[in-house]
């Protein structure tokens, strides 16, 4: 059992603007990596929040249709939205309307039994989430669950923000990280600080240039996948959740990271380098159905 945790938005991709015209669909950088891992067969626990109208009523039905085990927080509020306009290269920029005011509470016991609780994006940076998502760290820490961690930013982080990331980082054990991440975090030196941080597996996504790892003294490079790109909404999700799937698929753990070989290593990479490809061949998030079983036939040999 997997468990993940982050915000539900509905995402209002930009159509036309004569007038303003949208397509809605369900999105968030977790729960997108969530709705992968599901669909690879993972069992999967999601953990987030909804309101109370019907947008969060059809939300919540949308994620239960996805296969995923849902612990949600209610708040007396409408459902969070994200308009999104792309450019010409496939490439997001966000509008972000988030009405949750309350301090996120999870249930207590959400991850009993977990092996793995992933977690990041503007979830993991807010100070009403703050107190509850470290009662869920505390939760996985006695579970003995592998601790993963996706910053994806959106814009420079605050002092208060860079302060509450520092201690995500002394805890746990999977860092994944895109190049735009880095740059704002460690604009002087991205890729050498990355190198140098505390979680014992760190990787760094370079977009269109592939992805790189570090594990102890390891170093590991793979470049890029070429495909025609639709656009790269949730590209970065995507690859998290192939790299977490074949973590789990090869028996690694808390603790056993370590342990991975630079073989290993460079496959893990390559089979996320092409997850994260394959979500650039369709608009959104959501992959092709062939693909993705032509992927799980290839790397997880089902």
């Amino acid at each position: 059992m997997l468990a993940l945790a982050g915000e539900v938005l509905v995402d209002l991709v930009l159509e036309g603007q004569d007038p303003l015209r949208f397509s809605g669909v369900l999105g968030g950088s977790v729960l997108n990596t969530a709705t992968t891992l599901a669909r690879l067969g993972f069992p999967v626990r999601f953990l987030s929040e909804v309101g109370e109208d019907w947008v969060s009523a059809w939300g919540e039905e949308e994620m239960r249709r996805r296969g995923l085990g849902l612990r949600l927080f209610r708040h007396p509020a409408p459902m969070p939205l994200a308009l999104v306009r792309l450019d010409r290269e496939g490439n997001a920029s966000y509008s972000f309307h988030r009405p949750f005011r309350e301090p996120y509470h999870p249930e207590p016991g959400s991850l009993k039994g977990v092996k793995a609780f992933h977690f990041g994006s503007l979830f993991a940076l807010e100070d009403r989430t703050e107190e509850g998502l470290g009662l869920l760290l505390e939760e996985a820490e006695g579970e003995g669950a592998l601790l993963s961690y996706d910053p994806n930013l959106r814009h420079p982080p605050t002092p208060k923000e860079r302060k509450r990331m520092e201690a995500y980082l002394a805890r746990v054990d999977l860092l994944k990280l895109s190049l735009e991440d880095a740059k704002l975090l460690f604009p002087q030196d991205p890729v050498g600080v990355v190198k140098a941080l505390d979680p014992p597996l760190r990787v760094l996504t370079l977009g269109e240039e592939g992805a790189m790892a570090f594990l102890g003294e390891e170093e590991v490079r793979l470049p890029g996948e070429r495909v025609a790109v639709k656009d790269t909404v949730g590209a970065g999700d995507s690859f998290t959740a192939g790299l977490l799937a074949l973590l789990l698929q090869k028996g690694y753990g808390k603790g056993s990271l370590p342990r991975l070989s630079r073989e290993e290593l460079r496959a893990i990479l390559e089979g996320s380098i092409a997850l994260s490809a394959l979500a650039c061949t369709v608009r959104g998030a959501y992959l092709p159905e062939e693909g993705l079983r032509a992927w799980k036939k290839r790397y997880l040999g089902e």
